[in-house]
């Protein structure tokens, strides 16, 4: 059994995901005794590799890496401790029901020739979009390094010429009308407005979703701005070197250990219970569990004001998202782009979304309880591009898809998640025949089952919308949106608050600046805690 020298911890960190070992190897590297806690046999959350057939390891949930802050990966000395992350080329595939295909390139040049395959209107209007993004990020960027910015620093932040523009588009605006503005192509549309509703339970036409295209071209791989890239031995490698890091500073991670509740005395943490009867104590408590498990789980609402409690209920948080994992006995043979042997159509994302209306019909029928039934597919094969993720010639497959809702209008998840899974697979088989027939496994993970794996409230990937009516000093709740919760010392840390989802890890270092703030306030000069 761990322990610190007194028997006592300067902080607790409920979950592994990777925010909240961030948030441990922080607090660790500033000397801090930390012990890390985590409910199932394996760490990472959502951030993790695993081997669901022998022989074939796959990321689970989490699959590509671009956000994960410089500031991180430079202060924790994770290429030291095994983050090897290479972008994707090309980055994305996209085949058209047609027969035409759309490929995007880090070589801009390749990517414009592909844009005037379709329309040369379209490829100076390219330039043209990527410079208002890339000055909303300018102006964006310093805001996401600490606590959720207040309306003043805001206002600063978007001052000076289009500023005012550029704030609508990035809180008011569907990325479907920042896309018609710029471009008349509806391929080159279809392929550039699934960014907007990634992980999102809105469509395309829905206000507030070019803020979730903003939250997914923030980050960069190799100076390549918005490019996503595969992490060499899958996500989990990302937990792995964040752990790595952490136990080197003096952190302790402890598995198989699934808080039962916070342990609150008098209005403070004082530590946490398990569900197996073990008890821990620390000066401090950080959860990097999502709010509504967090506050109303492990906390409980006797101990919580009521704006609290009412505004974590209110909370969007129920997910649409469906994992489908295969294990391929051969490469997809794309009618657009033939061929089973490897080529750029496998070595990238794979993008299956013929339209924007098609996406915003796929939305819809989310909308009304109902699994889409032609469904945007992200699809990743990275065994392609790194050996011993598969048996020699065979090959992993990961399908990130959108629609299917947690609370279907008819049936359930346990009734329909094979129909719902094998619709995705013959949604792909339209542009890739022989896909079905290559298929050796597959496994299917429908909003509930991520949420039971997981641990993920709803199964909502970013823990909560991340729609600017869920962001800012909104994010979870007004009030509470600085890292502190009403019971002193404990914290959270996890995607729930500012900056929000992804394998991003602001929230966790965020976090834990906050907290080593704070113990460094109540130390007395000349003492040590």
């Amino acid at each position: 059994m761990p322990g610190s020298p007194n028997g006592r911890y300067d902080a607790i960190v409920v979950g592994s995901g990777h925010n909240g070992l961030i948030a441990a190897a922080y607090l660790a590297k500033a000397g801090k005794s930390v012990l890390v806690l985590e409910r199932r046999g394996i760490i990472g959350g959502a951030t993790v590799t695993e081997e669901p057939w022998p022989g074939y390891r796959i990321s689970t949930c989490s699959y590509v890496c671009q956000l994960l802050l410089p500031e991180v990966i430079r202060d924790l000395d994770l290429v030291r401790h095994g983050y090897d992350v290479r972008p994707l080329d090309p980055q994305y595939f996209m085949p058209f029901p047609d027969g035409r295909y759309l490929a995007s390139f880090l070589d801009s040049g390749k990517t414009v020739e592909q844009i005037g395959k379709f329309s040369r209107g379209d490829v100076a209007a390219h330039g043209a979009y990527w410079t208002m993004w890339d000055r909303i990020i300018a102006r964006m960027r310093p805001l996401t390094v600490g606590p959720a910015p207040t309306r003043e620093e805001l206002k600063r932040a978007f001052d000076g010429p289009d500023g005012e523009e550029d704030w609508r588009t990035l809180t008011k605006k569907s990325i479907a009308e920042v896309l018609d503005e710029y471009f008349e192509s509806g391929e080159l549309k279809a392929v550039l407005c699934v960014g907007g509703v990634i992980g999102t339970n809105a469509g395309p036409r829905t206000p507030g979703t070019a803020y979730v295209k903003y939250h997914h071209i923030l980050g960069q791989v190799d100076g390549h701005q918005g490019a996503w890239g595969y992490v060499r031995g899958g996500m989990g490698a990302v937990s792995q070197a964040i752990a790595s890091s952490a136990r080197e500073a003096g952190a302790e991670v402890l598995t198989d250990a699934e808080v039962a509740g916070i342990d609150i005395r008098d209005g403070v943490a004082k530590g946490v219970h398990l569900h197996d009867g073990r008890s821990f104590e620390a000066e401090v408590v950080l959860s990097g569990a999502d709010p509504y498990r967090t506050y109303l789980g492990m906390v409980g609402e006797k101990h919580l004001p009521d704006d609290l409690i009412s505004g974590v209920k209110s909370m969007r948080i129920e997910g649409s998202v469906v994992k489908v994992l295969l294990a391929l006995g051969e490469l997809p043979d794309f009618t657009a782009l033939p061929g089973k042997e490897v080529g750029p159509q496998h070595t990238g994302g794979i993008v299956i979304n013929p339209s924007v209306d098609a996406l915003q019909r796929a939305w819809e029928e989310c909308e009304r309880g109902e699994p889409s039934r032609r469904p945007f597919i992200d699809g990743y094969i990275q065994s392609v591009t790194e050996d011993g993720l598969a048996p020699p010639g065979k090959h992993t497959m990961s399908l990130f898809c959108q629609y299917a809702p947690y609370r279907l209008a008819e049936g359930t998840w346990e009734e329909r998640r094979d129909e719902i899974g094998w619709n995705i697979v013959e949604t792909f088989a339209e542009y890739a025949p022989n896909l079905p027939g290559a298929i050796e496994h597959i496994e299917v993970l429908g909003p509930p089952d991520i949420e039971r794996r997981i641990g993920i409230t709803g199964g909502n990937i970013f823990h909560g919308e991340i729609l600017p009516d869920q962001m800012f000093d909104l994010r979870p709740v007004p009030g509470y949106a600085d890292y502190r919760s009403p019971i002193e010392n404990l914290y959270l840390c996890g995607a729930g608050m500012w900056p929000g989802g992804a394998v991003y890890g602001a929230p966790g270092r965020n976090c834990a600046r906050e907290v080593l703030s704070d113990l460094e306030a109540r130390t007395p000069a000349g003492s040590a805690m």
